[in-house]
């Protein structure tokens, strides 16, 4: 008489064994060899097959991508698929209206930006990336193979118009703009673009003015204009917010942008601004500083945990703020002295005496009708569109263009733009989760490099993903698997 009921034993085919095992029954290979020792075969028991129930039958056992057993004819690929996911997902917002605005290319503009975003990639080799991607699987129809990426470049960047309509989707009411301009590199000698123009960094080269504007409220660009390297003219700022659109949008300039001609050029196109000047302008008057006493100062607020005492003063028609941070005045008075010690031949007690009363200020020259403290707050904010630029140059690799047509380099930027976005996206959930401090955008696009998904047969596995990076995406509510 059996041991086993009926509904089991019909699954129990030849090479396989049932066992019971706490009241289940679970179903083997089997087989044996012939063992000479001890003159008879011996039973080899082979890999676990699956479960049996009495309702449901035989359950074959979920098989994990390491225990697949591979044969000579057994069909492999391996591909990146954690940034993918990421992008077909998480940045869905963007690629619907990428769809939305280039329904005929917006997926050769995904796969362009994700070799931009993961691998800082020239354009040469965006195939390569784009081929070894689970990106290929979810996005199939990216025509960027060398023979096409030609043509689709000119295509894209030669309808401005779509371009900046994209721009528009982000355009808000009461949003803080600020506007900022950098320069390029370009090894180009076929457009006119690049100029020989002295670049921030100091040099004289052949470059392109790329002109940003950022929402603070959004915390992303939200638009780009090129321009030629030596046109440095106001002009462009109002043509730039006449084609985007923009209201309410501030100029926030450098030390060194203040001059009465550029003053009087940003008052007639009427333009709002936050210039700082320099601490040895003539137009700060540091008399009442002197005297160490804040009754001539016409209030404070807090900024970062600082007293920040603030002055309105208005001289030649100029709109003039002057800030005193005691905090930042100690230390740099502290630092100045220890500079006389350690370097007499720049620092003397002479021009210490010059400066202490400068230590610590900031003075700003605005037209605005915010308040002190609103402007002061609106100009700390241009560090954020300094970070922004220095990612496209130095996270992304931007810095320069090889581009040899005007079409090409809009492409170019525009490419390099949605890689920005992706990026600042990574970056608000940084915040929002408190792990900015710990890990970068970067960070998570390296983790996520690193999963991998498994094609055995024409099947796709999910590979093992290190524990690291799933408590990474669990902490920020990223779901990629």
């Amino acid at each position: 008489m059996n041991k086993h009921p009926d509904w089991a034993l019909k699954h129990k085919v030849k090479g396989t064994e049932l066992r019971l095992i706490r009241g289940k029954y679970y179903l083997y290979e089997i087989s044996s060899k012939w063992n000479p020792e001890i003159k008879r075969a011996k039973k080899i028991t082979g890999k676990y097959l699956g479960r049996i129930t009495e309702h449901a039958g035989f359950i074959k056992k979920k098989q994990a991508v390491g225990e697949v057993e591979f044969s000579d004819k057994t069909k492999i690929a391996v591909k990146e698929s954690g940034v993918a996911v990421l992008i077909k997902n998480w940045f869905n917002e963007y690629n619907q209206l990428l769809e939305k605005h280039f329904p005929t290319c917006w997926q050769s503009i995904v796969a362009l930006s994700y070799g931009k975003l993961a691998f800082h990639s020239a354009m040469k080799n965006m195939k390569f990336h784009y081929q070894h991607s689970f990106l290929s699987e979810l996005f199939p129809d990216a025509a960027i193979s060398p023979s096409q990426l030609t043509k689709f470049l000119r295509d894209l960047g030669s309808d401005r118009r779509k371009i900046v309509d994209f721009f528009k989707e982000f355009n808000q009411a009461n949003d803080n703009i600020i506007f900022d301009g950098t320069d390029l590199l370009s090894n180009s000698n076929k457009m006119d673009l690049p100029k020989l123009s002295k670049s921030k960094k100091g040099s004289f080269d052949s470059v392109l003015n790329i002109m940003f504007v950022f929402s603070v409220g959004q915390q992303q660009p939200v638009y780009y204009r090129i321009l030629p390297g030596n046109i440095k003219d106001i002009k462009s700022f109002k043509l730039s917010l006449e084609e985007a659109q923009i209201k309410d949008a501030i100029i926030i300039a450098d030390k060194g942008f203040y001059s009465e001609s550029n003053i009087k050029k940003l008052n007639s196109e009427n333009l709002n601004y936050i210039i700082p000047l320099r601490r040895n302008s003539s137009l700060i008057d540091y008399e009442y500083i002197k005297t160490n006493s804040k009754e001539d100062f016409d209030g404070f607020f807090k900024y970062e945990k600082n007293i920040i005492w603030y002055k309105t003063e208005t001289k030649d028609k100029v709109k003039i703020n002057i800030y005193l941070n005691d905090k930042l005045k100690a230390e740099e008075s502290t630092d100045y002295l220890k500079r006389i010690e350690t370097h007499p031949e720049k620092y003397s007690l002479e021009n210490y005496y010059k400066k202490q009363h400068s230590f610590g200020t900031l003075t700003l020259v605005e037209n605005n009708s915010k308040s002190p403290e609103q402007v002061y707050l609106a100009y700390k904010e241009r560090s954020q569109v300094e970070g922004m630029i220095d990612v496209l140059k130095n996270t992304l690799e931007a810095d320069k263009s090889y581009m040899q047509n005007e079409q090409a380099l809009e492409a170019w930027m525009f490419i390099n733009y949605i890689a920005l976005l992706w990026y600042y996206k990574i970056i608000r959930a940084l915040r929002e989760h408190e792990l900015n401090s710990t890990y970068s955008p970067m960070d998570l696009i390296l983790f996520l490099k690193e999963v991998k998904k498994v094609k055995i047969n024409d099947k796709w596995y999910d590979a093992e993903t290190t524990a690291k990076t799933l408590k990474l995406l669990e902490k920020l509510q990223i779901h990629i698997t």
